[in-house]
Order: C-alpha cells, then structure tokens, then sequence
C-alpha cells in the first residue's frame, strides 16, 4: 500500500482502488461532456452590415477559383440577407463570372484581387496565379519601382529599376528596419527543382552586401563581409552549415545557381557561382549535407543589403 497525506490527514489506497479511482474520473467526465447539447447556430434573416470572401487568399497554377461570401448582421450572427452582389478583379488576368475566376493560361505568374460588393458592403480576396514550371523572369514586363506581383517579402524592399537600357531587380539598404530579407517567389511545397540568378554587389566605404539564392529552406551566400560561400537552413542555428573561402568582387555580375536533392533521409545541398561573362563550371563550388533534410520549400532570393544588390535573370526549373 502507498500512503498519500494532504495536510494533516492521510488516505490509504491500495493499488486497486487508485484504479478504480480513475476510471470513475475519467467516466464522470465523459459523461458530463457527452450530456451537453451542441446545437448549430442558426442563420440571421437580418440584413448584413458586413462581408467576408472565402478563401481570403488563393494559389492556382491556372484552375479556376471559386469564392464564396459570407455575410454577416450587427449582432455578428451570419446573415442570408446580403443583396445582390457585384465582382470586380484588379491587377488579374483571366475571365471573372460571379464568383469564379478562371485565370488566362498564357498571362504567366501574377497576383491580384477579387471584390464583392454590395452596396456600401464589400470584401476583398487575394488570388496568386503560379503557372507550372519552368519560369523565367528579366523584369522587363515589370513597372518600374515595382515587383512581381505573386512574390512574397519584396514589397518595400525590392525595387524593379532600369540599368544600361534594361530593366534589373534592385535591393537598397532600408530606411528602417532591417536590411535582411528572404523574398519567396513560389508555393511552399516546391520541390525536385534548380533555381539560377545573375547578382551584382556594391561597396560603400567599408560596407558590403551579401546576397544569394533560397531552395527548400535553404539558403546560398555570398557574404561580403566576410569573403565566404555559406550554405545553411538557418541563420541563427547553424546546425549544418558549410562555410568556405570565397572572395569576390564588387561591381561584378556573378551567376548563381543551386539545387536540393533528398534521398532517404537526409538532404544534399549544392551551389555553384561564377563571373558571369566566364564558361558556367563543371563542379559545383560548394555542397552540404543536411541528416534532417527540409524535403520541400519555396525557390527564393536573399539579400542582405548593407549596400545596394542588383538581381537579373531568374530562372527556375
């Protein structure tokens, strides 16, 4: 027998009938539980004061997109008393009918919205059309001081920007904030594919950039600073980093490229650089190896912009 003692008195239990104990516990709760009546909530007839559009944010490779509003009164009960609805799409390319966009297969990867109105009631979804790959960007379609639509992270920090009569990504030290960004440009679940870019680093006094390529969470650097080619899955824990010498010039296009091969159950990181206007390498520059592999993530570009980095022909295959 053990001896259990609260405060100044004591129970005995025998090994049975702290058993027993715990099953009329466990069964006095059960039962509480299943005795409660759950009943659905019904549907207002009163009229809607407000909307919401489900899903709010979409991805398609060129499906189309069914959306559905909801609307719901001043009591915040979901209402079927909306009115009638109008739809209007910005900055997409595709036929819209109500409440289904069918995207254009030959706009490419872009983004826009979709809206819902009812008189002074609307509500607003987003719709990122990503076409299957390969891809390829030079920015030329693209408004100057813009991005792609469809990226992730780029907003006020990239910049679209004409450069010797053709138009380059540009990343400019920020005004606040932090100069670190990863920018996304694909879904999460992208895998099996090589990702390339031209990139150009600047120098100011002493301050240098570093700048590389994301695959499946994994990043390749070329650290200014430092001189060296990393490769690693997170800045602040470098569990599996590989680091070597690498210097490099300012002022000079180099190419990048990287991909991410899993097989079993670990991952081989591979990238390669050089000067642009030289033969692309047979061997890779640098490769690591991860025993507790990311099997998938979306293709990027990272940028540490202590100075300015210019970025130009995308490619992902």
């Amino acid at each position: 027998m053990k001896k259990y003692s609260f405060c100044t008195k004591q129970l005995v239990f025998s090994p049975n009938m702290f058993v027993v104990y715990v099953c009329l516990v466990v069964c006095v709760f059960t039962i509480g539980c299943a005795s409660k009546d759950i009943t659905e909530p019904t549907m207002s007839t009163e009229p809607a004061v407000s909307l919401l559009i489900t899903p709010t944010e979409s991805l398609t490779t060129g499906n189309p997109v069914e959306l559905t509003v909801i609307g719901y009164d001043a009591s915040g009960n979901q209402t079927s008393t909306v009115g009638t609805l109008e739809w209007v799409k910005t900055g997409l390319t595709g036929t819209l009918q109500d409440s289904r966009f069918t995207p254009d297969v030959n706009a490419g990867a872009h983004a826009g919205t979709v809206t819902a109105q009812s008189g002074e009631m609307n509500a607003t979804a987003r719709i990122r059309v990503i076409p299957h790959l390969p891809w390829t960007q030079d920015f030329e379609s693209v408004e100057l001081e813009k991005i792609p639509t469809h990226w992730i992270g780029a907003t006020g920090k990239f910049f679209v920007r004409e450069m010797d009569g053709k138009n380059v990504l540009v990343k400019t030290p920020v005004q606040r904030g932090l100069n670190r960004s990863n920018v996304y440009i694909g879904p999460s679940t992208m895998k099996n594919y090589e990702i390339q870019i031209d990139l150009m680093g600047t120098k100011d006094k002493r301050r240098l950039p570093d700048m590389g390529l994301i695959a499946n969470r994994y990043t390749l650097d070329m650290q200014g600073r430092h001189q060296r080619l990393q490769i690693r899955s997170w800045a602040s824990d470098l569990r599996m980093a590989k680091t070597i010498d690498f210097p490099w010039d300012t002022d000079v296009w180099y190419t990048m490229r990287m991909k991410v091969e899993v097989v079993d159950d670990k991952a081989m990181i591979y990238g390669k650089v050089w000067r642009r206007d030289d033969p692309e390498p047979e061997d890779w520059t640098i490769t690591a190896e991860d025993p507790r592999p990311n099997s998938e993530g979306s293709p990027g570009i990272y940028g540490y912009s202590a100075t300015v980095i210019y970025y130009d022909n995308l490619k992902v295959w």
